[in-house]
């Protein structure tokens, strides 16, 4: 509804200045989302918030701060002088280990949206996450891996860690959509970060359970092909094999 959300931006940018941290994350976000695009809003929002908060340092603030640079990306609005302060902030809120799992893969995925590479927060990012990869879901995870090969910051110890963590990940409760998706853009990084080894170990664990995306798959066939080198029971034999059931003609038709 267009005529509400230029009523609503008229509303906040008349009362900016007294909204609270979880009233500027939350615009933002709704804007974002919806992609409803109100540049003049959401970057007073930003400015607004770089301010609001600085304040403390607790999980609530950087998962604020994620969400707003996420809200930026999505919305095509992330300068780079806006995203620097972001950074400043949240590397005030990762030294403090006030980032959970959500606040560091949102961070991750704006700046790498946004083709912004800030080296330093990336590694601390990479840092935190090592130490609190127990804690990541799916989502979260893969977020996390696609933003650092999208950008091409090469974390082996985050990238290794992360393909072990993933397997757990989307063998818990998972629909087969996600556990498709989320084993597709690991394997995606993976790949992209030079280290098929993990990216065929995935796609060779997921096809033992035939729970594989054939984008997946085809990411393995590509390797195989440059390299000359197609092992008799490799990725083209498996996808062989899943041609002549009805699930692979269906998820290549969705794909």
């Amino acid at each position: 509804n267009e005529k509400l959300a230029r009523a609503i931006g008229s509303a906040s940018l008349a009362k900016i200045d007294r909204m609270n941290q979880q009233d500027l994350a939350n615009t933002a976000w709704s804007y974002a989302a919806l992609e409803i695009q109100d540049a003049t809003l959401i970057l007073a929002i930003a400015q607004r918030a770089l301010v609001v908060f600085s304040s403390e340092t607790k999980l609530e603030v950087a998962r604020d701060l994620a969400l707003l640079a996420w809200s930026l990306a999505k919305l095509s609005l992330a300068t780079l002088p806006i995203m620097s302060s972001i950074s400043e902030l949240m590397m005030k809120q990762i030294h403090a280990k006030s980032s959970g799992p959500q606040a560091l893969a949102n961070t991750a995925w704006a700046f790498a949206t946004s083709a912004i590479r800030n080296e330093p927060l990336f590694e601390a990012i990479a840092r935190l996450s090592l130490e609190t990869l127990a804690e990541f879901d799916q989502q979260e995870l893969t977020n996390t891996s696609w933003a650092f090969a999208e950008i091409r910051c090469r974390n082996m110890p985050l990238i290794e860690a992360s393909s072990v963590a993933i397997l757990g990940a989307l063998s818990n409760g998972m629909t087969e959509e996600e556990v498709a998706r989320g084993g597709y853009a690991m394997a995606w990084a993976q790949d992209r970060h030079g280290r098929s080894d993990l990216s065929r170990a995935l796609v060779s664990h997921f096809i033992a359970g035939a729970r594989c995306h054939s984008m997946a798959w085809g990411l393995v066939i590509q390797d195989e092909e440059w390299r000359h080198n197609a092992p008799p029971h490799g990725a083209v034999c498996a996808l062989e094999a899943m041609a002549q059931t009805a699930d692979f003609g269906k998820d290549s038709a969705e794909s």
